[in-house]
């Protein structure tokens, strides 16, 4: 009789957090592709097929990680709508001056713009779509943008250091400035993402009577088209 075959060693266990790093690698690799997908083709025009064979990947692959598209366009929109409605926070024991804040804060806000602005347009495109209770917590993410950003300006200008009008319409009016550059802005345009932040955060500057503070550049990055 032949001599039995030894079993074959199972393959090592990944260690925990490298099996952690390896889903969140994979989870990252899906949402950037359909990142790119969605922006070009749309919700409706993007099938779960598209995506598969954008990754070249199965279905089960991507199932495993989303429901469903409308789980995957929710994560995009959350995390673009988290990284820029969140900029104008600042630790309690901030003790610098609002403009100072403000300074540093706009030019951290059109940097995640600029940065997430696939994703920002996404949100805008497919709002009705989403789910009402998710669209009321981007909604509560806005307010309190929105708030944060007047607070500090009244601040600045009752120390006289910025100049405007009405910090309602102004902070809107900004928010128009940056919020839609989706519709004019192109990665591969004539100006490079750094460059496009300092300009426009140079023209926020001077919508609010604020002159340039030296502050430490946002780093931006550029995506893959």
């Amino acid at each position: 009789m032949p001599a039995a075959r030894r079993p074959r060693p199972a393959s090592p266990a990944l260690p925990p957090a490298a099996a952690q790093q390896s889903g969140v690698d994979k989870r990252e690799r899906i949402l950037s592709a359909a990142e790119d997908l969605f922006y070009r083709n749309g919700l409706v025009g993007t099938t779960m097929d598209m995506l598969c064979a954008e990754l070249g990947v199965t279905k089960p692959y991507v199932y495993y990680y989303f429901k469903d598209k409308h789980e995957i366009v929710e994560t995009l929109a959350w995390r673009a709508s988290l990284a820029c409605l969140t900029t104008m926070k600042f630790a309690a024991d901030d003790a610098r001056p609002a403009d100072a804040k403000l300074a540093e804060g706009l030019q951290r806000w059109v940097a995640a713009c600029v940065t997430h602005f696939r994703a920002s347009a996404l949100a805008f495109r497919v709002t009705a779509s989403l789910r009402p209770e998710f669209r009321a917590e981007l909604r509560r993410l806005a307010n309190d943008f929105y708030a944060d950003l007047a607070a500090l300006m009244e601040e600045g200008r009752r120390a006289g250091r910025l100049d405007f009008e009405d910090a309602a319409v102004t902070a809107k009016a900004m928010g128009g400035a940056v919020g839609f550059m989706y519709t004019w802005y192109r990665p591969d345009g004539r100006l490079p993402p750094e460059e496009l932040v300092a300009r426009l955060t140079a023209t926020l500057y001077r919508m609010i009577g604020l002159r340039p503070i030296p502050i430490k550049p946002t780093p931006t990055k550029r995506k893959r088209t």
